[in-house]
C-alpha cells in the first residue's frame, strides 16, 4: 500500500465539502467503500461517493418501495502484482428496492441494481489490460439501513468493471466492495 495512506488524507480533506454540499441540498448521502478484484490481481479498491436521490419512488404503498438515486464516485485502485495504480471517477443511477425504516423501528433492508460510466487514469492496473480509459461498471447490491430514521448503510456490492467489448483486450474487474454510508436527512 504506497500511497493509500495519502490518497485517504486527500479523500478525508473533501469531507467538509460533502458538508457544504448537504446544507444546500444537492447532496442527500456519503459513502465510504473498501475492496478488492478477486481474479488473481491483487487490486485493492478505495472510493469515497456522494449520493442524490431521485424525487420519485414506485410502489410504495406498503413497507417497500422502489427509489433510485444517482451515485457519483471517486476512487483509487493500486495492485500488489505489480505496484501499478489508477484514479477513478464514475456515475452511476441506481435502482434500490427498500423497506420504508419509519415502518421497521430504524431497521431498512434493501437491495440494489446500478449500471453507469467510469472514467480511468489508466487502461490497465495489475496483470489486467483494460482496452480503454472508459468502462461500463454494472453492480448488484445488499444491504441494510440503520439508525433514526435508517440514517446509516452498511451494504456489500459485487461490481464488473468492463469495456463493454468497446476494444480489445477487455479483461475487465471483478470487485467485491463494503460501504459504509451516512444519509444528511
Amino acid at each position: 500500500m504506497k500511497t493509500s495512506s495519502r490518497n485517504l488524507l486527500y479523500a478525508l480533506l473533501l469531507l467538509p465539502l460533502t458538508g457544504m454540499a448537504a446544507e444546500n441540498r444537492w447532496i442527500d448521502s456519503l459513502t465510504a467503500s473498501i475492496g478488492e478484484d478477486k481474479n488473481s490481481n491483487q487490486t485493492d479498491v478505495y472510493r469515497i461517493g456522494l449520493q442524490n436521490r431521485w424525487n420519485r419512488t414506485w410502489f410504495n404503498d406498503g413497507a417497500w418501495y422502489l427509489g433510485g438515486y444517482w451515485d457519483v464516485t471517486l476512487g483509487y485502485m493500486e495492485s500488489g502484482y505489480d505496484d501499478s495504480d489508477l484514479y477513478e471517477v464514475g456515475l452511476t443511477p441506481v435502482l434500490r428496492l427498500q423497506r420504508d425504516a419509519q415502518i421497521s423501528s430504524g431497521i431498512a433492508p434493501f437491495s440494489e441494481v446500478g449500471i453507469g460510466g467510469h472514467l480511468l487514469s489508466d487502461d490497465e492496473i495489475g496483470k489486467r489490460e483494460l482496452g480503454t480509459g472508459f468502462q461500463v461498471a454494472s453492480h448488484i447490491g445488499l444491504g441494510l439501513g440503520f439508525g433514526e430514521r435508517g440514517r446509516y448503510e452498511l451494504a456489500y456490492r459485487f461490481q464488473h468493471l468492463g469495456n463493454a467489448g468497446l476494444k480489445s483486450p477487455n479483461n475487465g474487474l471483478d470487485l467485491h466492495l463494503l460501504s459504509f454510508g451516512y444519509h444528511f436527512d
